[in-house]
């Protein structure tokens, strides 16, 4: 054999990496243990948001649930990665943020048709004012929600859950069921953390509905987590532009 060819020899003799979606090892302990530490997260959030009135001054209670929520959901996710880290998963394409203006705007608008059902137009959403702008805490309050929750609630609903319920579902049945299963799970605990933290409207239920599984079938689809993440930055942003517009020009 020529010098020549002892690369593409040594090439052909290598076995192919498996993504995660294929099984394998990098999500051998992503198990029904990570699926459990992740619903007692959900939890804790939940019961966090609820007692911080309690344990924080009315001035900062909202910033306080805030920090509960993020610090409750972040710690699984910090557990599963210090596990292993699923093949392919963290790897960034440009084409995700494309997908991520698209369908964040799209569930956007589907968001306001579904709020106007019955006739009458939706009303645009505004917050408290007393001078007519802004309070001086939304630029803050908006980077937060429309950066790092969506960083966070990705990383522990379509990932850790998403990930844990397919890994758990794939050998027993098979991949295609197991990813529909891990999607509906994963939409299914997504919705029920923001009911339990905060009830939410109809409007806003079929919304964060429709996020999960757009955001799961993202993550199924193309094996990323970038592209769930970057859909919900959308969607919150443009929540947040919506609510400084409604405020704005009332």
């Amino acid at each position: 054999m020529s010098s020549l060819d002892a690369p593409a020899a040594r090439h052909r003799g290598r076995r192919r990496r498996r993504r995660w979606g294929e099984g394998g090892s990098s999500i051998a302990r992503w198990d029904v243990e990570m699926l459990g530490w992740a619903v007692c997260a959900v939890g804790v959030a939940a019961v966090g948001a609820h007692a911080a009135p309690l344990l924080f001054p009315v001035e900062t209670a909202a910033a306080g649930a805030q920090g509960i929520i993020w610090t409750a959901m972040a710690a699984p996710v910090a557990l599963a990665f210090a596990r292993s880290r699923p093949r392919g998963l963290l790897r960034f394409r440009v084409i995700d943020l494309v997908y991520g203006v698209v369908f964040g705007i799209l569930l956007r608008l589907v968001q306001g048709a579904v709020a106007g059902i019955g006739g009458d137009a939706a009303p645009w959403p505004s917050t408290f004012s007393t001078d007519g702008g802004l309070p001086p805490a939304f630029a803050l309050d908006a980077i937060a929600g429309s950066l790092v929750t969506p960083t966070i609630e990705e990383s522990l609903f379509r990932a850790v859950v998403l990930v844990s319920t397919f890994a758990v579902l794939r050998r027993r049945a098979g991949g295609v069921a197991a990813g529909i299963a891990a999607m509906a799970v994963s939409t299914a605990l997504f919705v029920a953390a923001h009911e339990l933290t905060a009830p939410r409207g109809p409007s806003d239920l079929a919304a964060l509905t429709l996020l999960g599984v757009v955001a799961g079938a993202f993550t199924i689809g193309t094996g990323r987590i970038w592209p769930a993440v970057a859909v919900h930055v959308v969607f919150n942003a443009s929540g947040f532009a919506l609510v400084a517009a409604g405020t704005l020009l009332a």
